[in-house]
């Protein structure tokens, strides 16, 4: 199926009225985005994961999108549209400009794979799309990832600071759980690293399938095993101790959580934990202390902190 697009930039105050409008004129869905927005739902504490380059916009301008199916009244739909919204322009003196574009099902499945090429990431980890060809070098370590729906591709800071801090934690031998797996990067890294087994754990069925589908791309489906499992509940003291735990998540979930990780790792193991925004941190390490975790390691890029903890 393929969808026309009607986008316009409008100030942050008036975008519930554009996505009314474009609504009542049949759109399919709307989305919205921009550095207001964001910054609106970092303020309220509704968000911890985003880039930098989404902020770098200083002005209080959204973009919203309307998605019109491109059916056989396509061009009807079209007309109606840019009549709707000359009466707005004309009654609320308003200037919304539209901007028209085609969208087709591939275009919204895999246009984002054009830029996401192959990288470094620490000493020796690379993470290769399985689209792209890479030749290994030295003692390069590559991580070959389709990461699906499920968060996780190595390029955001939080992911890139777990991944270092596992090269610098996981022996060859350890049994290593990540709570909240995602694509599965991090459960994939500790079974290049020689981990002898690795648990991976996630709420989300989609985390869930993009996890062994990228376990079983890197030769590891006898070294990772899943559970579709909330790990507040599910009890792991059967595959305990571990040598390493894994908490790559968001500060409200971490939090919560250390209580349920800390019975199962090891004394002298290691929490490595990231996602936490700078402003939780303290939170975080409050809680760490309380459940017998000190600080070992920290990495901050920008405003994420990503960090080692050892049980003592």
């Amino acid at each position: 199926m393929a969808y026309f697009v009607c986008e316009i930039k409008t100030e942050y105050k008036e975008a519930e009225a554009v996505i009314a409008l474009l609504t009542e004129s049949g759109a399919a869905g709307c989305a919205m985005e921009g550095a207001a927005l964001i910054r609106e739902s970092i303020a309220a504490g509704n968000a911890e994961i985003w880039d930098p380059w989404q902020l770098k916009n200083e002005d209080q301008s959204i973009t919203v999108q309307g998605f019109f199916v491109e059916d056989e009244d396509y061009p009807e739909k079209k007309q109606q549209l840019i009549a709707a919204l000359a009466i707005h322009n004309a009654v609320f003196t308003g200037h919304l400009t539209p901007r028209f574009f085609h969208l087709k099902d591939e275009t919204w499945q895999d246009g984002w794979k054009q830029y996401y090429k192959p990288f470094k990431v620490g000493q020796r980890f690379v993470v290769k799309p399985t689209w792209e060809t890479y030749a290994p070098a030295g003692e390069d370590l590559v991580i070959e990832l389709d990461p699906g729906l499920a968060f996780g591709t190595g390029s955001h800071p939080t992911t890139a600071g777990a991944l270092s801090l596992l090269e610098t934690y996981v022996r060859p031998g350890h049994k290593v759980i990540d709570y909240g797996c995602g694509s599965g990067i991090l459960a994939v890294a500790a079974g290049l690293l020689k981990a002898k087994k690795v648990y991976a754990v996630d709420i989300d069925h989609e985390a869930i399938l993009d996890t062994v589908k990228n376990a079983r791309i890197n030769g590891l489906l006898t070294a990772i095993e899943v559970f579709h499992a909330d790990a507040t509940k599910k009890d792991f003291h059967y595959l305990a101790p571990f040598q390493v735990a894994v908490a790559n998540i968001v500060a409200d979930v971490i939090i919560p959580l250390l209580p349920h990780i800390a019975p199962w790792t090891e004394k002298n193991g290691v929490l490595i934990a990231g996602g936490i925004i700078s402003h939780r941190k303290e939170e975080v390490y409050a809680k760490l202390a309380e459940n017998n975790f000190a600080v070992d390691k920290v990495l901050t890029d920008g405003e994420w902190v990503t960090l080692a903890a050892i049980k003592e």
